[in-house]
């Protein structure tokens, strides 16, 4: 029972580092973004989509706003040089890339424990 906890903990962590992962990219490639279409892409209704989005901005200070009239996320421009740019996502990119591969394994590893545990558990009862 405990490996099904840890097992959904971590999947819901992934899932949340996965929506983050996602939401910060299409961010960065569209200035105006429909909740809809976000919310498919995070696997979330448009109503969750959007309290999500409210907390992400206000948590990680974004530099966007919620423009209800048109149900869309408006971003606000920073001038960086394409030198910065570049450099910011690439350094993102294999952060977040790198976190989701280790809670992959991790989640990998624990089904693992779990399968060779039913295995185990059969054998002994035959």
């Amino acid at each position: 029972m405990r490996a099904r906890v840890g097992t959904r903990f971590l999947s819901a962590v992934f899932m949340e580092e996965a929506r983050v992962f996602v939401f910060e990219n299409y961010c960065r490639i569209h200035d105006k973004i429909d909740l809809g279409v976000l919310g498919e892409k995070l696997a979330m209704s448009p109503d969750q989509a959007e309290c999500w989005i409210v907390d992400l901005i206000r948590n990680a200070e974004l530099d966007a706003k919620i423009d209800s009239e048109h149900n869309c996320v408006v971003m606000r421009g920073t001038s960086q040089s394409i030198y910065e740019q570049v450099m910011e996502r690439t350094r993102d990119l294999n952060m977040r890339s790198a976190t989701l591969a280790q809670n992959l394994q991790t989640v990998l590893n624990e089904a693992r424990k779990e399968k060779e545990k039913k295995e185990r558990a059969a054998l002994e009862e035959e």
